[in-house]
């Protein structure tokens, strides 16, 4: 079976995610395409706008998903190179041939020479990185400014060239497929038929309608209150006024540095109030955000995963009719959790505080995979 891989947070599911799914299965001559997805929080430390089972069912409903399969909240809240290497582990575990993603360059040879370029390695490399951090860089800003000056040939500001750079970097069996990302980018603000998760979430928000989205994900939105920080708020306020300093500092992304600023915006009355007395150069929103979904499940270093490129079981969250042959071939060589098992405790502490302030998600322990029948 041709099987190609897609890494994705569906956050959510729009016309954009089902044009690059569409396209990588016609491109790679795909029989299934597989979601490798975030789970309850994104990669850059957000509530997921709807809980993971939902978005799972979602892109399955629209037909051009046939397998979403979890990618574990230890793995998939972190940095770009982390979050990539367990993501692409998860796929090649699965024996997809293909890896499809989306880009702003639309060129997978050029994102193959970047990774092969091995620039992190050079003397040069390390001495633009420590001058971009002296001047005051947060070291996601550093890596990329320093990488790009001295391989101009690929832009790794850019935030889709980040993740994809850092895809081929990790890849060892899977080939290599992007399609050029359509229409509005990550940071673009404008109203139209194709637009970043982003800006149908400010848009749904602003403007109380949804646009740019399929009808599976239409149905989520009518259905489900959607999930934000602002939700969150009190109980991360309990938390910063009553947690030690020292024992804030135990936690995944907080050092003695940020520990006084999380402990003081604490006091402040709204999430924007408080993440705007925490902004620096050095600590981005991306950062803070992290930090924060540390705070909230009380993510010890100690559950930090030693490795990020061994992601231990595949968790399938949905799948239709082509999804359970795939499921029923790789759990020949794989470990795959279908039901609740002890290395879901992580992940159902998380789902607890994910759903708490929305009272929608079932906990971890009830949930199993969603069959949809794609007949």
């Amino acid at each position: 079976m041709q099987k190609t891989a897609i890494i994705a947070e569906y956050n959510p599911f729009h016309n954009g995610h089902l044009y690059q799914a569409q396209t990588a299965r016609l491109e790679t001559e795909a029989d299934a395409v597989i979601a490798v997805m975030s789970g309850q929080f994104t990669q850059r430390g957000e509530p997921a706008a709807f809980d993971k089972w939902s978005r799972a069912r979602a892109a399955v409903e629209t037909g051009a998903i046939d397998l979403v399969v979890e990618l574990p909240t230890r793995y998939g809240v972190q940095r770009a190179d982390r979050f990539a290497s367990a993501a692409v582990h998860l796929a090649e575990q699965m024996k997809c041939q293909t890896l499809s993603f989306g880009s702003e360059s639309g060129d997978a040879s050029a994102i193959r020479q970047a990774a092969l370029a091995d620039v992190e390695s050079t003397p040069a490399y390390r001495d633009a990185l420590q001058s971009a951090l002296k001047d005051g860089a947060s070291p996601a800003k550093a890596s990329s400014t320093a990488f790009t000056s001295l391989y101009p040939d690929f832009d790794l500001t850019l935030p889709n060239n980040i993740l994809a750079y850092h895809y081929a970097k990790a890849a060892t069996s899977i080939h290599l497929h992007t399609v050029r990302r359509l229409g509005a980018g990550y940071h673009d603000t404008g109203v139209s038929d194709v637009m970043s998760a982003t800006v149908v979430r400010a848009h749904y928000l602003e403007a109380g309608s949804v646009r740019a989205v399929p009808e599976a994900t239409r149905r989520l939105f009518a259905q489900q209150s959607m999930a934000h920080w602002s939700l969150y708020w009190p109980m991360l306020q309990y938390k910063l006024r009553t947690m030690p300093k020292d024992v804030l500092e135990h936690l995944v992304g907080i050092d003695a540095s940020l520990s006084p600023r999380l402990i003081e915006a604490g006091m402040e009355p709204t999430f924007e109030q408080a993440l705007s007395k925490m902004l620096t150069r050095r600590y981005t929103r991306t950062a803070i955000q992290r930090a924060l979904v540390s705070v909230l499940v009380h993510f010890e270093r100690t559950e930090l995963p030693t490795r990020f490129d061994d992601v231990p079981y595949v968790r399938p969250l949905a799948f239709n009719t082509v999804g359970r042959s795939v499921l029923h071939e790789i759990k020949k060589t794989v470990p795959l959790l279908s039901k609740y098992h002890p290395d879901l405790a992580f992940e159902a502490r998380v789902t607890e505080a994910y759903r708490l302030p929305l009272g929608l998600s079932a906990p971890e322990h009830r949930q199993t995979p969603q069959f949809i029948d794609s007949k």
